[in-house]
């Protein structure tokens, strides 16, 4: 990948150094390194080699995203786990909104040590939306509506919208229509893979979230195989933890939880 390319500064991925737990950090749809990079330096002064992974189409151009599929984005976290594993006692992974997708995804997959889902949601689309919303039909609107316009920021005293002005996460103007046939069928494979995780789990997940079902951790904690599932609900938190006023109450949780399991 050509750094060049990149349209957002610290948009790059990142390697922070540090002891034999290691740890990767992944970022949601239309996002970057830059929601996580904060956690990832706080995990560092930790203790924890922390590898924070840039998803392929996301902070260079919108004609790249169209061209990505799924199984570019699980591509990208395979090579982080075999760049880790050589000099790594255990390996976590973490994620956040379809980052947290591909978390569980690759965690039903790879051998990880422990596993933190934050704002993840478990079917993205709820209702009739959901059961008229397929990848081939999106695939087949992006045709005709290549790219959709952004939604404002939340006016809504129940939702809390973390994409507060200054903050420019995605740097795309629209989002890319057939992304989402790509989330989609990301979706599918994740909740077809739930039953094969067993490694100890994390869920983290806002009360203000508009994103994420209310009871989609319950929805993982019934399909799961994990014997170990601890969960924390933030309670003036929206969809993005990572930028929340609460969000060092996850980065410590986070970094307990770790512990806890390279103690054993």
């Amino acid at each position: 990948m050509n750094p060049s390319r990149l349209l957002a500064s610290g948009a790059e991925p990142y390697l922070f150094l540090g002891g034999k737990q290691a740890c990767i950090i992944v970022h949601g749809f239309n996002s970057s390194t830059r929601e996580n990079r904060d956690m990832g330096r706080f995990l560092a002064d930790q203790g924890f080699t922390v590898l924070g992974v840039r998803l392929p189409g996301h902070a260079t151009t919108p004609a790249d995203l169209r061209r990505v599929r799924w199984t570019d984005w699980l591509a990208e976290i395979e090579d982080g786990y075999s760049l880790l594993k050589d000099n790594s006692e255990k390996i976590f992974i973490m994620g956040q909104s379809l980052g947290g997708v591909l978390t569980m995804t690759a965690a039903s997959r790879y051998p990880f040590d422990g596993v933190i889902g934050i704002s993840t949601p478990f079917g993205l689309l709820q209702g009739n939306l959901a059961r008229f919303a397929h990848p081939w039909l999106i695939k087949g609107i992006s045709l005709l509506v290549p790219e959709i316009k952004k939604p404002p920021l939340s006016d809504n005293p129940d939702e809390i919208d973390e994409r507060a002005p200054g903050v420019d996460l995605d740097p795309y103007p629209r989002y890319v229509t057939r992304a989402f046939a790509e989330v989609l069928e990301l979706v599918r494979q994740m909740q077809a893979g739930l039953a094969q995780i067993s490694a100890p789990l994390l869920l983290i997940q806002g009360k203000h979230d508009s994103v994420v079902e209310k009871n989609a951790m319950q929805l993982f904690r019934e399909r799961v195989a994990s014997k170990r599932l601890d969960t924390l609900w933030l309670e003036n938190t929206g969809h993005v933890v990572t930028l929340s006023n609460e969000r060092e109450i996850a980065f410590r949780a986070i970094a307990d939880f770790m512990r806890s399991i390279s103690a054993d």
